[in-house]
C-alpha cells in the first residue's frame, strides 16, 4: 500500500527537481540581441544619418550588481549631398532585465548611457551629444522588443507557474517562486 505513495512521490520530486531552475547563458542573450539589431538596422537609418552597430559585448550582473551592461561599437554617419561624414561611436549602456511572462520574453529597459567615445576628423574623446541619436534608438529597440525568447517547448512551464529571475554573474536564472 505504501509502495504506490512512495513511488508516486519520488516521480513527483523528480518532476520538480527538473523544472527548479533554468538559465540563460549571457552569450546567448549577446547572440539573440546582435541578430534583433541586425534585423532592426533599417531603423537607425532615418534621414540623412545612418547609424550601424558592428560589435557588441554583453554582460550579466558586472560587479555583482543587478543590471545588463552593453558595449556597442559602430558607425554613425551623415550623407551630405557632396560627402559622407562619419563618426564611429563606442558606448558603455547598462539596463535593468525584465521577464515578461506573458511574451515568455526577456526585455532590457530603464537603458543609461554610462560612456560614449567618439572618433571623427581626429577627434577622439567623450561626445554624449553625438551618441544621443544611437542612444535613442537604441532604447527604442530595446525597451519594446524583446532580446531573448525562451524556449517554448522545453521550458514553457515558466508561464504556468510564479516565476523569478535572478541576475548571477554571466546568466539569468529563472525559478518557480511561490511565495517571498
Amino acid at each position: 500500500m505504501f509502495k504506490p505513495v512512495i513511488v508516486l512521490f519520488s516521480l513527483l520530486l523528480t518532476a520538480c527537481a527538473g523544472v527548479s531552475q533554468y538559465s540563460v547563458a549571457e552569450s546567448e542573450i549577446e547572440r539573440s540581441l546582435y541578430t534583433l539589431l541586425e534585423e532592426q538596422a533599417p531603423r537607425f537609418t532615418q534621414g540623412l544619418v545612418q547609424t550601424r552597430v558592428d560589435h557588441l559585448n554583453l554582460q550579466i550582473g558586472p560587479d555583482n550588481r543587478q543590471v545588463v551592461r552593453l558595449n556597442l561599437k559602430g558607425e554613425t554617419a551623415i550623407n551630405a549631398l557632396v560627402a559622407r561624414i562619419p563618426a564611429q561611436l563606442d558606448l558603455a549602456i547598462e539596463g535593468r532585465p525584465v521577464y515578461d511572462r506573458q511574451q515568455n520574453a526577456i526585455f532590457i529597459r530603464d537603458l543609461n548611457l554610462l560612456q560614449s567615445k567618439v572618433d571623427a576628423f581626429g577627434y577622439q574623446g567623450d561626445m554624449a551629444a553625438a551618441s544621443a541619436g544611437m542612444m535613442q534608438l537604441v532604447r527604442a529597440v530595446l525597451e519594446n522588443q524583446p532580446v531573448y525568447r525562451l524556449d517554448d517547448s522545453r521550458y514553457g512551464w515558466l508561464k504556468t507557474v510564479p516565476v523569478a529571475m535572478d541576475i548571477a554573474p554571466g546568466r539569468l536564472v529563472f525559478s518557480p517562486r511561490f511565495s517571498d
